[in-house]
């Protein structure tokens, strides 16, 4: 496993069917747990540049990490032939979410990412380690909603299997006072305690 699966699971807490969790994350940054989400979709859109005299396209190929939509809100009724319809009010809402880890950390590859994503979902956010809060200004600027996370991990001793709670990625002693094992080869990343996400 690594942090970015163990934050997906975080961020959406599947029940046994797949749907969004009673205690998923990702309600903090949606509003609401009644969305529709897929993981590492890709899809396209066409840019444009150059004059009008001689103008190109070029096709831009984006998978944003994860992919939401906000079920239409019900209630509205209408007559249509004379009998009464409940309608669906609004359009769903596409949300194209970047998430990043606190191991392979690339502010420019990141914001270069999100812009891409910009030219198909205008709802684009990013979700980044809290260590790095300091760039998230630079995010905002740029017209970003940015998000932080933070959480323990969860490492098994695989010596002695002993699970040992550590924050920060740097692989722990084993807290097993007999084994005392260090070796980075050693330990499984078994998932994650005290998970948090909170808007910038």
């Amino acid at each position: 496993m690594t942090i970015d699966d163990e934050l997906i699971l975080e961020l959406i807490k599947p029940d046994p069917d797949g749907r969004i969790g009673e205690e998923s994350l990702i309600v903090a940054i949606t509003g609401t747990k009644a969305i529709i989400y897929k993981l590492e979709e890709s899809t396209h859109y066409f840019k444009n540049y150059g004059s009008e005299e001689y103008p190109e396209t070029e096709i831009v190929k984006i998978t944003p990490d994860i992919t939401i939509w906000r079920k239409p809100e019900k209630g509205l009724k209408a007559a249509l032939h004379g009998v009464m319809k409940e309608m669906v009010v609004g359009p769903e809402i596409g949300i194209a979410i970047e998430l990043e880890n606190d191991i392979q950390w690339d502010f420019q590859c990141s914001l270069q990412q999100i812009k891409k994503y910009k030219g198909k979902f205008e709802d684009t956010r990013i979700i980044i380690p809290a260590d790095f809060r300091r760039f998230a200004p630079l995010f905002k600027n740029e017209g970003f909603r940015v998000y932080l996370w933070t959480a323990n991990r969860r490492w098994q001793c695989l010596k002695c299997g002993t699970e040992t709670v550590k924050e920060g990625p740097v692989t722990p002693i084993c807290s097993n006072q007999k084994c005392q094992n260090h070796s980075q080869n050693d330990f499984r990343l078994i998932g994650l305690k005290d998970a948090k996400i909170e808007e910038f």
